[in-house]
């Protein structure tokens, strides 16, 4: 029986009716449905579906659907009436389980339920009971209904602790959810499972985790405070039809882009992702530097440019809560209806559309992530280098071309004030100095504060020999055979994940010599 059960389950994962996510765990499910075996269908319960078998008094079994089916066959097979016994054991739970996708819709009645909900959509489950219950709701779903219970099977990750072993109370390392919850608040919680549930990869938990996402909600909190302190009008927010300032087209396209890519990442069930791309585009493109750049224009007198920062700040704001409002929609939901965003007070953010824009890109795009990778590069190497990062410094661009020199002529103001830029040079000076090469072009820096470069270029080299000698000792027990046998996968793993760390520090620091 088992055997035939499966025909039809393993037919609608071949012929992709239904699909897992990630695919490789359709092996699994085969490895199981291949292989099949009788299963016991009962439990010695105090609740579930009772067993449908009477027993005569001679001990013979009647199954039937109904007790008085059962009664008409006892009273066919003894030619009398007689008194039945029903077993008392009831279906196995997972048996039980497998029926859900449809009993609990009205069936075997064709309710209006059961004609707009089955098949459903998605099913997520953990990897360790795809057969006991996603194959057995399959497998019943075919012979019942001869239709698929499900159109995907999103294959979620078991939750370990920080170092990967799993959770148990004897280990004493589990974690409470409820008291993270408590702590940092579910949204934080919820975001961080998010970002970690890589395909095939265990979320290794930890609470300095969950702690790093709650500072991402207090970010998203403090620049909806920020917008209102410059008096950015939530009333009437729509899309800005027509754009004038730089900053504003490069975060509009960096929306729309981020924004296409977050839909296509939930599509594909890589919540991790979706959780990436709009943590870099929500903390990196709109607050560390959309709203750092708006700033050199609300304090200026451009009274039109200042309001269009104002209407273009306020509608990114309102679209980042909607792309937001699946990963942290408790706090995402407080704000928008703080700031009434529904423009009536009778709609939830739950209720609202995604937009459907295209990315256009421009020369004025570009000039935008130009600013942002000259400042970048610029506070990167004051950091390798060990100048504190207020500092001022002057720079040459003796060694650029014209267009180079343009563009630092045409955006010398906010260059200045991110760069923390005294003087734009256009001759290089007779003094100590720096070089630092940025998309081919080659600055040359002097700084405010005395720079011994000989003493830079000495404690930089000592650090490069550490992290050398540190990765020659991982590349030793990462060669040897025994350990990479004996060793726990999990201590192996780190090891590899220290070795590329480093390998990367080593990069920095020899780019940083070689721009010395």
């Amino acid at each position: 029986m088992q055997k035939k059960l499966s025909i039809k389950a393993k037919e609608i994962v071949n012929n992709k009716s239904t699909n897992f996510f990630p695919e490789n765990w359709s092996k699994t499910y085969f490895q199981w449905m291949d292989n099949i075996e009788p299963w016991c269908v009962s439990r010695q319960l105090w609740w579930g579906h009772q067993i449908p078998a009477w027993y005569g008094p001679d001990g013979k079994v009647f199954v039937e659907y109904t007790e008085e089916e059962a009664v008409k066959e006892a009273k066919n097979f003894y030619k009398k009436d007689v008194e039945l016994k029903r077993d008392e054991d009831v279906l196995d739970t997972w048996f039980s389980s497998g029926l859900w996708p449809f009993a609990t819709l009205g069936w075997p009645n064709q309710t209006d339920y059961l004609k707009k909900f089955y098949p459903t959509t998605v099913l997520v489950t953990g990897f360790d009971i795809i057969f006991f219950w996603v194959a057995r709701m399959m497998m019943m779903g075919m012979a019942f209904l001869e239709k698929e219970p499900f159109k995907d099977i999103y294959v979620h990750a078991l939750v370990r602790d920080e170092k990967g072993q799993k959770m148990s109370k004897s280990k004493g390392n589990v974690i409470d959810p409820l008291d993270l919850i408590e702590k940092y608040s579910a949204d934080a919680l919820r975001f961080t499972l998010l970002s970690m549930a890589s395909p095939g990869r265990d979320v290794k938990l930890s609470e300095d985790r969950v702690k790093g996402y709650r500072n991402f909600l207090n970010k998203i909190w403090n620049a909806n405070n920020l917008l209102k302190q410059n008096d950015c009008n939530f009333d009437e927010i729509e899309k800005p039809k027509e754009v004038k300032v730089n900053i504003n087209k490069w975060i509009i396209s960096e929306y729309y882009s981020i924004n296409n890519q977050i839909k296509q990442n939930i599509k594909d069930y890589r919540f991790d992702e979706a959780a990436r791309n709009a943590y870099q585009f929500v903390w990196h493109s709109f607050c560390d530097w959309y709203l750092e750049l708006s700033k050199t224009i609300l304090y200026s007198d451009d009274k039109s440019s200042i309001e269009e920062v104002k209407k273009v700040s306020a509608y990114i704001f309102r679209e980042i809560l909607i792309i937001l409002h699946p990963f942290i929609p408790f706090v995402t939901e407080e704000i928008w209806l703080n700031n009434k965003l529904d423009k009536d007070s009778t709609d939830y953010l739950m209720l609202a559309n995604w937009s459907e824009e295209k990315p256009q890109e421009s020369n004025e795009y570009n000039d935008v992530s130009n600013i942002i990778e000259i400042i970048t590069s610029i506070r990167s190497f004051k950091n390798e280098i060990g100048v504190s990062p207020g500092s001022l410094i002057d720079i040459s661009l003796a060694n650029t071309n014209s267009k180079t020199q343009d563009f630092f002529n045409k955006n010398e103001i906010v260059l200045k004030k991110l760069g923390r830029i005294s003087n734009i040079l256009l001759e290089d000076q007779k003094k100590s100095s720096a070089s630092l090469i940025i998309k081919g072009d080659l600055y040359k820096m002097y700084f405010e504060q005395d720079v011994d470069i000989k003493t830079v270029k000495d404690t930089l080299l000592k650090k490069h020999s550490k992290i050398k000698d540190e990765m020659d000792k991982i590349n030793t027990r990462l060669s040897n055979k025994s350990f990479i046998d004996r060793a726990p996968k999990d201590i192996v793993e780190l090891e590899k994940s220290n070795f590329n760390n480093l390998e990367k520090d080593a990069k920095k620091i020899q780019l940083t010599l070689e721009n010395l």
